[in-house]
């Protein structure tokens, strides 16, 4: 239980004041024995056991009384939630706040959604509680403390909108640690809102051990979780997966746009799951709708190369894929743009150019007729020559870049491209994305085979078929050594995608901001790995990379809302987006597509929002041992408040056990006279 003014609460001791009274009241009588009062005492003594029964319940009553007027003025709050907490107001107040896609999941029949309860329970408890000394939202987007003034409208700031981009969660609390240990912030509540999604958690990121150390560190800190991780209903999500402006095979004075998509409904009732349904999907093309029924059966439906014609002299335009409303308004629509389709550049940087070979083939073969692909490989020193602007993929094999070069990868990767590092054959102390190549390995004549690869997503991934790659197929006989540099990891959450039977990772991803960084441990030659001739694990992993840059080059670009490259839909006028508040400086934030007559960006939410299941408290309580922590799971339209005041039942039961006091303190009624003989008559008798 928590208490607004727990000053009060010195004064319990006063309960023992009852007893005391009572004490001291027997000092003041002197007992002296006399004769005439024996009868009178015997009698006493048969109703001793009744009257010391009563006795014990008025001073009971009376010290009940008591207290309850002590927590009465102490202002308790509900202890439903909050029953871990002590002590009255905090000095400082920080709030936590993810505005990832996955938050706009609602309640049909009141359009409440959980990133707007949760809002307000936050605003309402703070208001109970009281103004600390500085209540400080960083959310998920900015990632940057910004002081409010007043929790009352914490929800109508620009910065507690709605968005379409996706939240790292560690990434909130790294900024919080930092913030309370630069400013001293005293006796601290973080309150963190939160739906739980994995992805935005990234319970396996090395951050949050160092989190939990640190924070354990600090004195009078203590966490709220507020988790709304209720799964929905029946809710449907689309994505476009591939958008191709091409000829028409049969009529080549045709112009079409071949638009392959994916339909995805997730459950919490699983006998909707089995249902066959015909989906209608509608399609906006530069404001030209058309509606194609796509029955769904199961939780998953694709459409592949869905064909609608455009004019011919259309060179760069837009459109959108829509399904029906349900439960979050965010995944029902997705955005895209069109353009003659950019040259798919590669650029190999490498000393040896039979390393080479196998990645200039796979990067060379063109996956479909009408794309135009370039492979240029140069050796370390030629490195100025990289037209940067137009490569989609950097294939980097000598020793990790530093310095200036190190800057324009950085940069390169910001804005959305991938890169893939090979081991060299000389390692060093230089790291890169919070990773540095160790020694090799020993040769292994019978090689080794692959022990795990993430078939659900990136380079690695099923086909569209549902197909898996021939990663098992894989055979290894040498690998450097992929060492973790822990000052800067934080910085680049990683992920292995491949790992060997010994342990050892063979791919592993760093997510930074806007594009990819790979590391591949071994090379695609015949003394290292069977790569060059399982060719076909080779080409669909280049192949992914170049598809994942290449959407960031070009006239028309498909980016993630809340990515760095995402920034430039702020300088650019908005043709259509997402239903809310029109903030120049956030449509970055927003899905939907921006641009004039020579630049077209389509923005969404990052697709992790749409495959993620959700962590319970018991996984946020582990992943957060040893800290002061309160986890609250919630679902929208509950009703329940987080804290509420309960002094009035405190007073109502002062009220009753002085009641009750009054009622035992009443004097025994006198027997009859008649009934006083017959009771002497039966005890002469006895």
């Amino acid at each position: 239980m928590t208490f607004l003014n727990p000053i009060w609460l010195f004064a319990l001791p006063l309960i023992a004041l009852p007893i005391i009274i009572h004490l001291l009241n027997q000092r003041r009588h002197r007992s002296i024995d006399w004769g005439a009062m024996q009868f009178l005492l015997i009698a006493k003594r048969m109703n001793r056991g009744i009257a010391k029964l009563r006795q014990v319940l008025i001073m009971a009553a009376r010290m009940l009384a008591i207290a309850g007027l002590i927590f009465a003025v102490g202002r308790p709050l509900s202890t439903g939630w909050f029953g871990s907490l002590t002590g009255g107001k905090p000095e400082s107040i920080i709030i936590l706040l993810d505005r990832s896609a996955s938050m706009q999941q609602q309640q049909t029949t009141t359009g409440e959604t959980k990133l707007k309860s949760g809002l307000a329970k936050i605003a309402a408890a703070i208001e109970t509680i009281g103004y600390s000394k500085s209540i400080v939202l960083i959310e998920s987007c900015q990632k940057s403390p910004f002081l409010i003034d007043s929790a009352k409208n914490l929800i109508d700031y620009p910065n507690t909108t709605p968005t379409e981009t996706s939240s790292d969660v560690s990434a909130l609390m790294q900024t919080a640690l930092d913030y309370v240990s630069e400013n001293q912030t005293g006796r601290t509540d973080i309150w963190l809102l939160s739906d739980g999604a994995r992805a935005d958690w990234n319970p396996d990121n090395s951050r949050w051990k160092s989190l939990q150390s640190n924070f354990a560190r600090l004195e009078g800190v203590r966490f709220q979780v507020l988790n709304y991780s209720t799964p929905p209903t029946d809710n449907m999500a689309i994505t476009v997966e591939k958008v191709d402006r091409q000829r028409s095979p049969d009529k080549p004075d045709v112009t079409e746009l071949v638009i392959d998509l994916t339909v995805n409904r997730t459950s919490s009732i699983t006998d909707s799951l089995s249902t066959r349904s015909r989906i209608p999907i509608t399609f906006n093309i530069n404001g030209l709708r058309s509606v194609f029924e796509l029955e769904l059966n199961g939780d998953t439906a694709t459409l592949m190369g869905h064909r609608i014609p455009i004019d011919s002299e259309l060179q760069l335009g837009w459109g959108s894929v829509e399904i029906p409303f349900d439960e979050n308004a965010s995944d029902n629509t997705t955005y895209f743009s069109f353009a003659p389709a950019p040259v798919r550049r590669t650029v190999i940087v490498t000393e040896r150019n039979e390393t080479a070979r196998a990645i200039e083939l796979a990067a060379g073969t063109i996956p479909q007729a009408g794309l135009q692909h370039e492979v240029q490989t140069i050796s370390p020193d030629k490195i100025a020559d990289i037209d940067w602007q137009q490569t989609a993929l950097l294939v980097w094999h000598t020793a990790l870049p530093d310095t200036d070069v190190a800057k324009q990868i950085y940069r390169f990767v910001e804005n959305g491209r991938s890169v893939i590092f090979l081991p060299p054959a000389e390692t060093s102390n230089q790291s890169f994305a919070g990773w540095r190549w160790g020694d090799w390995s020993e040769v292994d004549r019978k090689g080794k085979r692959i022990d795990y690869w993430n078939a659900d997503e990136d380079l690695l991934s099923r086909t569209r078929d549902g197909q898996a790659l021939t990663v098992n197929e894989l055979v290894v006989y040498q690998h450097a050594k992929l060492i973790e540099d822990k000052d800067s990891a934080e910085l680049f959450p990683s992920k292995e995608l491949a790992r060997l039977e010994d342990g050892a990772p063979l791919v592993l991803r760093c997510k930074a901001t806007g594009g990819t960084v790979y590391f591949l441990s071994t090379l695609p030659v015949p003394t290292h790995s069977s790569l060059d001739r399982e060719g076909i694990t080779l080409f669909v992993a280049i192949q992914r990379a170049i598809a994942r840059g290449i959407e960031s080059v070009g006239a028309a670009r498909q980016l993630e809302a809340g990515s760095a490259p995402a920034l430039a839909a702020n300088k650019l006028p908005k043709i259509v987006a997402a239903e809310g508040e029109d903030l120049l400086d956030g449509r970055w934030q927003r899905a939907g597509v921006y641009g004039n007559g020579e630049q077209l960006l389509a923005l969404n939410r990052p697709l992790s929002e749409d495959r993620s299941n959700s962590m319970n408290s018991s996984e946020i309580k582990e992943l957060l041992d040893g800290l002061d922590l309160q986890v609250i799971d919630d679902r929208v339209g509950s009703g329940r408040s987080l804290a509420s005041e309960i002094w009035k039942i405190f007073l109502v039961l002062m009220g009753l056990a002085l009641v009750a006091e009054a009622v035992l303190c009443l004097p025994q009624s006198v027997p009859k006279p008649a009934a006083a003989a017959n009771a002497s008559q039966a005890r002469v008798a006895a």
